[in-house]
Parts: C-alpha cells; structure tokens; sequence
C-alpha cells in the first residue's frame, strides 16, 4: 500500500531560511517513484509558501495550520475565523497594545511596525528572514475575511497573560518561527490542527490512518505526528513532540528524513 506522507516545512523539510539538504531531495525522489504521495504540512496558507518547495512533486498538502486542506489542486477542506472572532481579537489587540498578524486566504497583512519587530526578532534569533510569500503591510488592521489565524507579539514578554485572556474562546500554541516563546504565539480555531487537516485528506481519498507517516519538528506538528500512522520527530525538534513521536530521527540539516523513510521500509 502506498503510503501518505506529511511534511511540516521549516524545520523539517527545510533548515531555517536555508535549501532542503541533498538527502531530503534525494529521500522524497525516491518516496514519489516508488509511488507514495506526498504532502506539505505546514502552518502557511497556500499563497504564503518558500519558492524552494517548488521543486518537490507534491500532491497537496495540510495548510493554515489545518484550517485548509487540498488534494490534486482540489480545496477538499476550509474553516476560517468568523467576523466576531476577528472583532474579538482585534479589540483586545488594541487594548493590551500587542502586534498582530492576520493570516488570511490571500496572504498576511500586519501594519509596518510589527513587520518591522517580527523581522528584527527573526534576524536576532535567527540571523537570517523566513522566506514567506504574500505578506502585506497596513496602516491599520481591520476586520478581514477568510482569517484562518493569527499571531500575536507582546510587548511585554507575557504569553502567558495573553493566553488566559483568550482561554475558552481560541487555542493558543507556541510559535514556530524560532523567536522567543514568551514573546509571540499563534491564535488558532478550537479544535483545528495539522491532524484535522490530514483526516480530511485521508477520509477525501478513502485512505486508512495506518497508511499515513508525517514528520515536525514544533509545536504545531504535536497532533498530526501523535495521531498518523507512523510519527517521526526531527532530532532537531521540541522535547513536546518527541514524547509523542512514535519514532525519533536525525536533524534537518543531516539525513533525517531520507533515514526515517528507510528504516520504516518506504524507500530503499
């Protein structure tokens, strides 16, 4: 049976802001010849992905953080923020004086400001930008359609807060850009991950979880990697997702993936 296979980007397929290493293109080559599908599983909406994804042959993927979901270029699956919930955040953005990205279905609007920290908290930490497609900067945010989530930065290092005052109404999960946790979080629909994502795909092409194999390395990767078939952790990746791992494999920048793929028979 052909095996689904789910890959989270940064991190996993990619090494932040950098190339996918030789054995990933090799490992994914050789997965796609021998007839198993492959699919993106990532927090980006489908207008926001790396130019250097082009090169793989994949076959759709789990987008937005599993608000969308797309098989053969067919949208099989979308749930997005509804005008109250935006209204929602928006308000109390604006009264605790936090930065916010809106993540829409065309791409991600944020004002000049927080564009401004965001990037200089990626070169900080990072030493380098996140390549994301389709980021537009506003004088002010306003109420936008198609949400399907957002991301806060405080000002004053407390996530924490944060958190208690959306409890009950979102979920909020650690950010995976590789910025401090205590500074920026995503706010996502209840109950909406990478794993809904992935059922939706496997129930669209009648396909059993036992055939699906998905890889992370963050926080957002903890439900899809939990619940697949077989869940692979990067060696590089949060000691979260390792508990749930059912198997734990090298760094993204070392031979990870290609040496998942082969010790678990899926390519030679």
């Amino acid at each position: 049976m052909s095996k689904y296979l789910f890959f989270d980007v940064d991190g996993t397929l990619l090494p932040f802001g950098q190339n996918a290493t030789e054995s990933t293109r090799l490992a994914l080559k050789k997965a796609h010849e021998r007839g198993h599908r492959l699919f993106l599983s990532t927090g980006r909406s489908p207008v926001e992905l790396d130019p250097r994804l082009n090169e793989f042959p994949f076959d759709g993927g789990v987008f937005a953080g599993g608000s969308i979901s797309i098989v053969n270029g067919e949208r099989i699956y979308e749930r997005f923020f509804s005008t109250s919930q935006v209204e929602q955040v928006l308000a109390l953005a604006e009264k605790e004086d936090w930065h916010l990205l809106m993540q829409t279905d065309t791409g991600t609007f944020l004002t000049k400001e927080a564009q401004d920290v965001l990037y200089g908290m990626f070169l900080r930490y990072n030493g380098r930008l996140l390549v994301i497609e389709n980021i537009f900067t506003v004088e002010k945010l306003e109420v936008l359609t198609n949400v399907t989530k957002m991301i806060f930065i405080t000002k004053k290092h407390d996530v924490k807060r944060v958190r208690e005052a959306l409890r009950g109404s979102f979920d909020i999960i650690d950010n995976t850009m590789g910025v401090p946790l205590d500074d920026c979080a995503e706010i996502v629909l209840p109950g909406i991950n990478k794993a809904t994502g992935m059922m939706a795909i496997l129930k669209h092409c009648n396909v059993p979880i036992e055939a699906s194999m998905a890889f992370g390395d963050g926080a957002n990767d903890i439900e899809i990697v939990r619940d697949s078939g077989i869940g692979v952790a990067m060696g590089n990746g949060s000691d979260d997702i390792k508990k749930v791992a059912k198997y734990i494999t090298g760094d993204v920048d070392k031979s990870g993936i290609y040496d998942a793929l082969k010790h678990f028979g899926v390519i030679d």
